[in-house]
């Protein structure tokens, strides 16, 4: 792992600094895919950053300073990596990066316990308070699960811990709605602008009818489910077509 904190790289792993802001986990981040010293959707990244920075009240670094900062610590890196910018509520900041293998499994989900509210305070936001996720996953995890599927208080999918979702019904493709709670995440915004994927609300149950379930995210881009508790999905020729058209084209434009 490579990591840089408040612009400087540093020669350790171990040194990121003392704050109450990292104890109490206050403040954002994002987690990015970058290919060789490339960033893909660099300013979407930075526009979710800074939309949620206002709503947080959380003032961010100057732009330029954290571009920089990125070229710095992705200088010399090949392949595939994970980039993570956090920015804290006290002014410090710091970027990881580490080797991102491709991923091609497929995922289990089970419903979580509880709800998710959609209208909370950090509800879209990407907080470094991600201890309500983590806690799902581990639960998930405990009973041969991969990940968790948060429904909120009007029964409606919201997201699992670390993805958005997306479904394929006879409608077509369709993504949980902003208004459910769920992260408005990047992978989510390009399907879509690109690709014809409509937001909508949709409870468990119609869920676990449609004819494919897939996960979204930044890193893994688009990734197959294969079970949502019992019920099992199969794999689709129209899903695997999704997945290679986006990939060729988030590719081909890096920045869209």
């Amino acid at each position: 792992m490579k990591l840089l904190i408040n612009g400087q790289l540093q020669s350790m792993t171990n040194t990121l600094p003392y704050s109450i802001s990292l104890l109490r986990g206050d403040g954002l981040f994002e987690t990015i895919l970058t290919i060789d010293e490339k960033v893909i959707a660099w300013e979407l990244h930075y526009a979710r950053l800074s939309k949620s920075a206002e709503y947080l009240l959380i003032t961010l670094p100057a732009k330029i300073d954290i571009e920089i900062g990125i070229k710095k610590i992705l200088q010399g890196c090949i392949g595939q990596s994970r980039m993570r910018l956090s920015v804290l509520s006290d002014g410090q900041w710091f970027i990881s990066v580490e080797s991102e293998i491709k991923n091609d499994e497929t995922v289990s989900l089970m419903k979580a316990t509880g709800v998710k509210a959609s209208n909370g305070s950090l509800s879209g936001i990407k907080s470094n308070s991600y201890g309500e996720s983590l806690l799902v996953v581990r639960k998930a995890q405990e009973l041969g699960f991969d990940d968790g599927l948060f429904v909120n208080e009007n029964g409606h999918v919201v997201e699992t811990a670390f993805s958005n979702i997306l479904i394929l019904t006879s409608q077509g493709w369709l993504t949980p709605s902003l208004k459910t709670g769920c992260l408005p995440g990047i992978t989510r915004e390009l399907l879509i602008k690109w690709f014809d994927v409509k937001e909508a609300f949709f409870t468990y149950e119609q869920l676990l009818s449609a004819q494919a379930v897939y996960l979204t995210s930044s890193i893994r881009l688009i990734q197959r489910v294969s079970k949502v508790e019992d019920q099992l999905f199969d794999e689709s020729l129209i899903g695997i077509q999704l997945i290679n058209q986006f990939s060729e084209r988030l590719f081909s434009s890096i920045n869209p």
